[in-house]
């Protein structure tokens, strides 16, 4: 009996709620465990975001403090004199670290190592360890790529680069979107550049992200790919940017994405676009699409529009008129 219920009435009604939320509950609970489907895609966005339980994950003060121990001396013995930038961004360097780190504690996962290296730095517990050796690249031919690479993990995945970089198949995926629009540059150096940035704060979240959240999904395809089938882009509304190697070249908004990228890779009413893909052809160009749900705040152009403006201020493409 629900002791706020005065009256049996209000009793009556206490419990059929009761009822119905529980019911509603098991229902759920049986579908999700009826469809495999549905578990595997949750566990599969669990574990490429890091935040499923990991092979090791320490639970108490005491865990954790072990595992910042066994990082420290696992860093002291692969560094060879190297910053923690660099074991954390260098394949080799990493790899030797995260050895290091599994003679110590075989089952630490390599997120939570590269993270707790990253974190102990930060922290200033590795201040006294002055790297000797250091390289000193520009990063200035290739920093649009870092930036492009950067921004779509943060957006794909809302996740801050630092944690992209120390999570290997993150990093993975960073590596193939960056040398995708510079194929030609390592892929140490574009993380680097991309570590760069964010130390730079030029890869902060744009604000409307950070205070609304309306189910947003991004997503990329080959320009060629939705001129051919345009059926891959949602009819959601939502923003949309052209991109090719050289970088930005044009973000816009739409009720409807897909009619609207139809309608620009058919002939732009965008002139200065329009020109640039009758000129270039549409190979080497990428649409990606930040769609939103339709039941969201998103519906109102007013809201789009201030993502759009927002997106454009921190990417600069070449083709639209600075907000």
């Amino acid at each position: 009996m629900c002791m706020r219920c005065e009256d049996r009435s209000e009793q009556i009604g206490c419990r059929l709620s009761w009822s119905l939320l529980l019911g509603a509950v098991a229902a759920w609970l049986a579908i999700r465990d009826l469809c495999p489907a549905y578990a595997a895609d949750v566990a599969a966005r669990a574990d490429v975001t890091g935040r499923s339980r990991p092979a090791f994950a320490p639970a108490s003060a005491a865990e954790r403090r072990r595992l910042r121990e066994v990082v420290r001396a696992a860093f002291l013995a692969a560094r060879d004199g190297w910053s923690t930038d660099e074991v954390l961004l260098n394949d080799q360097l990493n790899r030797r670290f995260l050895d290091e780190c599994r003679k110590r504690m075989p089952d630490a996962d390599p997120r939570h190592c590269n993270w707790a290296l990253l974190n102990l730095r930060k922290s200033g517990a590795l201040r006294g360890l002055r790297a000797r050796k250091r390289r000193h690249d520009r990063h200035d031919e290739y920093l649009h790529a870092a930036e492009i690479a950067a921004r779509f993990l943060e957006d794909k995945y809302q996740l801050s680069i630092d944690r992209v970089l120390c999570c290997p198949r993150l990093r993975d995926e960073f590596d193939r979107v960056a040398r995708s629009v510079a194929p030609d540059v390592e892929a140490y150096r574009l993380r680097k550049a991309a570590f760069g940035l964010r130390k730079a704060r030029r890869l902060r979240p744009e604000l409307v992200v950070r205070i609304a959240d309306w189910g947003r999904r991004v997503m990329t395809f080959p320009a060629e790919e939705v001129a051919a089938n345009p059926d891959l882009v949602p009819d959601a509304p939502g923003v949309y940017i052209f991109r090719d190697q050289t970088g930005y070249l044009y973000i816009g908004e739409s009720s409807n994405l897909r009619h609207r990228v139809a309608k620009h890779l058919d002939h732009s009413d965008r002139k200065s676009l329009a020109r640039y893909l009758w000129k270039n052809g549409l190979e080497g160009i990428t649409v990606e699409l930040h769609a939103f749900d339709p039941q969201s705040k998103a519906r109102s152009r007013s809201v789009r529009r201030a993502y759009e403006s927002e997106l454009i201020r921190s990417r600069h493409p070449r083709f639209n008129i600075a907000p």
